[in-house]
């Protein structure tokens, strides 16, 4: 299988739909497409329905870009010697229009994207909006412009062997920042730092490891029977210093290459209690369970079943209150598959989805144990480390 498979695989939906080329800005769709993570979020890549796709991309980021993905044309910007980046966009774009014979033709974009991964340079992100829009509709005027967005998710939502490794890599990074931490937790330590040391390792250590060139990292941790609590969704650490017996409650997003790993650890400072022991260990036994159900041909819906079981026989059911996982890929967030009540689909070989049962008591803490997991041919493949019992 070659590292293309599946922008063949996205040509090959193009051709059921007729779709005659397909034009992305979003560093997600840019990855996919090009195995290339922009670093500005200002490159683009059209992608025709045979034959190699064109990336439009600044000159400062050219040597970061693969050409065996692409034919790369680089192009200047930012320096007082560079034309305007919208000429250079209508330029560059108008040309592959004209040679591509696009008038008349199906062509899709990404028109109704909301939730989006960020590029490289997370500080400023660069979302295209009602410019960008304009400028689509002047440059296709002569062509059917149709939203493409569903039919990139389908593609994108099973994975290859390459795309596969590429995850797998970005959680043993992400482990490098969270291994660390565990093996210098004390009390005393705010959540704040706790973070920025996992943070901090990723960033240090992570570009080199394994072939990772750019590597980003987000940590929140949450401690404490109200900290960890509130880790129902993704809050902010705080300057809350850890004490002796405080569950401590880590959620780490981790971007290598535009891949990513979304990661939830668990420990406690010093020695866990019976109380924490018998929690964690059934919350540990919901997880596999929900692991277990991750096989072809298994509905959305059956791994989130599993767990819940799990947790209703333990009397802990009521504090499960949010899924049990979604997509992880190219975005912190996929959502093919959702493994959630009520959810419709069927799991494909190839699908990769974080497994994230969870139980929050009030005045006692907040515990979720998350991998990241492969629906493998004959069942789960760990892309991260599984948990051994407290």
């Amino acid at each position: 299988m070659s590292k293309r498979s599946r922008v063949e695989k996205l040509q090959r939906l193009m051709q059921k739909e007729d779709l005659s080329a397909i034009i992305c800005r979003l560093p997600e769709n840019v990855v996919y497409i090009t195995d290339y993570w922009p670093h500005h979020g200002i490159s683009v890549v059209l992608l025709p329905r045979e034959g190699l796709p064109v990336l439009f991309v600044p000159e400062v980021e050219q040597e970061y870009t693969q050409s065996e993905w692409a034919e790369v044309v680089p192009f200047g910007w930012g320096l007082l010697k560079d034309r305007d980046l919208y000429e250079n966009y209508r330029e560059l774009i108008a040309s592959k229009v004209a040679s591509w014979g696009l008038k008349g033709k199906k062509v899709g974009a990404e028109l109704s994207f909301e939730v989006v991964a960020p590029s490289y340079r997370i500080a400023e992100p660069v979302v295209p909006s009602g410019p960008w829009q304009a400028l689509l509709h002047f440059l296709f005027e002569d062509a059917s412009l149709v939203d493409a967005a569903p039919l990139l998710l389908q593609s994108r939502a099973v994975k290859t062997e390459y795309e596969i490794e590429k995850l797998r890599i970005a959680n043993n990074i992400a482990e490098l920042g969270i291994n660390e931490a565990l093996s210098n937790l004390k009390p005393g330590q705010t959540e704040a730092e706790i973070g920025a040391l996992i943070e901090y390792t990723i960033r240090a250590k992570g570009p080199g490891y394994q072939g990772a060139k750019l590597v980003r990292a987000e940590a929140e941790v949450g401690a404490g029977p109200v900290g960890s609590a509130k880790g129902t969704l993704l809050v902010p650490s705080t300057t809350y210093r850890i004490q002796e017996g405080d569950l401590v409650m880590i959620e780490l997003a981790t971007m290598v290459d535009g891949y990513f790993s979304d990661l939830t650890y668990m420990a406690v400072v010093g020695e866990p209690s019976a109380r924490q022991k018998e929690v964690y260990n059934v919350l540990l036994e919901a997880q596999q369970a929900a692991a277990s159900e991750l096989y072809p041909g298994n509905s959305f819906e059956a791994p989130d079943r599993a767990a819940r079981e799990v947790l209703r026989k333990a009397g802990l059911e009521d504090y499960f209150v949010h899924i049990t996982g979604h997509g992880v890929g190219l975005r912190y967030h996929e959502f093919i598959p959702v493994l959630a009540p009520g959810a419709q689909g069927t799991l494909e070989e190839g699908m990769v989805c974080s497994v994230e049962p969870g139980i929050y008591i009030p005045n006692f803490g907040g515990l979720r144990i998350e991998d990241n997991v492969v629906v493998g041919a004959t069942g789960p493949i760990f892309l991260s480390t599984p948990r051994k019992p407290w």
